[in-house]
């Protein structure tokens, strides 16, 4: 190498002389850097790189990836505008090249979206799933994951949905089906449909109604805050102690610890009653609910308020004609014994059966017209009289409940308009139906009075302190999703 580099010069050396100044200095320069090279490549060779300094050399594959790379980027420093060779590169440049170099790419965060609504009278679920652009299959797979298929043809106006996907792809549908259940069917990760039924959690407070009577019990009860449903479960829990056709006289009081629930911001209706007292005269009839005891009412004493025998057949009508050893027919125009109570009631009003019993009869009686006899325990009979008609499946000789309805109040026989003819006998004995002492109910056995005991000192202590529902506010629940916690806890979708 030294050898080639001295002819060289001597060539250069001799043509020298025939050049021009400027081209000289070009020479010199030429041959200085060759020298340097020379020079460099020559202690490469005597110096050959220590072993400690190849323990923490990269490995051979990265130096050339990395030497690739550092090329590149040199490469592309040397086209940017402005930068010549021998130049320090331009920053704006450098940052645009640094943001051009591959990335590694963070996974697309998928979003979940909730749509919600109420089903109208001509809504079917097919058509609810299609208006949220659901797919064909998908509403199959739908259809296939509930084995109860009637249960999709008895959703009623009114009921909630809520459609969620992810990324626009369907991924849930949630269905209420009545006041307490909810349908919750979800697509799996293997594409299918799993259908389950859950309680709906809705946010449940207390609240205490407290009203006078004067015209009657709906009146008492809107004037508490209540609504008129509250009205069908009080009678339904006094209808073995009270006859509300009757009894309730105005200046009667009336209080109630009733639950309230919400579903969000939004109040959706009543649940139970956990306490009532009617104060009748100089009269107070406590009922108290009592899980402990078959989900009963019970009064102070812990017997049931379900007794044998209900004090009317009917449901807020009036009487007509009370029971009577001389009454004058309107009619026939003459006295004679009523044994019976007459309530008078639009046609149609179902009548109620007051005992578990068997038909003895069931047919038309001259003056009585349609009627329909039962036979209860004790030796107790009760019949119903100048009937509309009488309910299906109602023939002599078959069994009925307490509370079953059995005929519809009419007018046929002899008659002035439409009205029941209530009547009892005991060994074949007439009772008046508004006097007759009745059996009581069942006591609470021994083993389970602590039990009630406090929770009766617990409503007690509501009646108390509880505000009144028409002076508060009404509570408003945490917002979100109409159906997005299966008990407490958020839905894994």
């Amino acid at each position: 190498m030294r050898k080639r580099g001295a002819r060289l010069g001597t060539q250069f050396v001799s043509k020298l002389k025939s050049t021009s100044s400027s081209a000289m200095v070009c020479v010199v320069g030429v041959l200085l850097a060759l020298g340097i090279s020379v020079l460099l490549s020559g202690r490469s060779a005597v110096h050959p790189p220590s072993e400690s300094s190849g323990k923490n050399a990269p490995r051979p594959g990265v130096r050339v990836t990395q030497k690739a790379l550092d090329d590149k980027t040199q490469r592309e420093i040397a086209k940017a505008p402005g930068n010549q060779v021998g130049e320090k590169p331009d920053e704006n440049a450098l940052e645009k090249i640094a943001r051009n170099q591959p990335t590694r790419s963070l996974p697309k965060e998928e979003k979940l979206t909730t749509e919600a609504g109420k089903f109208s009278k001509a809504d079917t679920v097919i058509g609810v799933l299609m208006a949220h652009d659901v797919s064909r299959s998908e509403i199959q797979k739908v259809l296939d994951s509930v084995r109860e298929k009637r249960i999709f043809s008895r959703i009623r106006a009114g009921r909630r949905y809520e459609v969620r996907k992810k990324d626009g792809e369907f991924r849930e549908f949630v269905l209420q089906l009545d006041n307490e259940s909810r349908l919750r069917i979800s697509r799996t990760p293997n594409g299918a449909m799993t259908a389950s039924k859950e309680d709906i959690p809705y946010s449940v407070d207390v609240v205490r109604i407290q009203s006078r009577i004067h015209s009657s019990l709906y009146k008492a009860i809107a004037d508490g805050g209540g609504a008129p449903v509250l009205v069908n479960k009080l009678s339904d829990i006094f209808a073995f102690v009270i006859d509300f056709h009757k009894d309730l006289q105005s200046g009667d009081e009336v209080e109630v610890l009733v639950e309230r629930k919400h579903l969000r911001d939004e109040f959706v209706g009543y649940g139970r009653i956990l306490a009532a007292e009617f104060i009748v005269g100089k009269r107070r009839h406590t009922a108290v609910y009592f899980e402990g005891g078959g989900g009963r009412y019970y009064n102070v004493e812990g017997e049931s308020l379900r007794r044998a025998f209900l004090r009317s057949p009917l449901r807020y009508t009036r009487i007509s004609s009370r029971f009577s050893k001389r009454r004058f027919h309107p009619l026939l125009k003459r006295y004679r014994p009523h044994f019976g109570v007459d309530y008078a009631a639009p046609r149609g009003t179902p009548v109620h059966a007051v005992a578990d019993g068997v038909v003895t009869w069931v047919g038309r009686k001259s003056q009585a017209g349609k009627t329909i006899k039962l036979r209860h325990g004790g030796g107790y009979r009760t019949s119903y009289l100048h009937l509309y008609r009488y309910a299906r499946g109602i023939r002599k000789g078959g069994r009925v409940l307490q509370g079953q309805v059995i005929g519809y109040v009419g007018s046929t026989g002899l008659s002035t308009g439409p009205h029941l003819d209530y009547r009892i006998t005991r060994r074949g004995r007439y009772l008046n139906p508004l006097k007759a002492k009745l059996p009581k109910g069942i006591p609470l056995p021994r083993s389970l009075r602590p039990a009630f005991k406090k929770i009766l000192e617990e409503r007690r202590t509501m009646f108390d302190n509880l505000p009144l529902l028409k002076d508060s506010q009404a509570s408003r629940a945490v917002p979100g999703p109409l159906f997005a916690t299966v008990h407490g806890r958020t839905s894994n979708l």
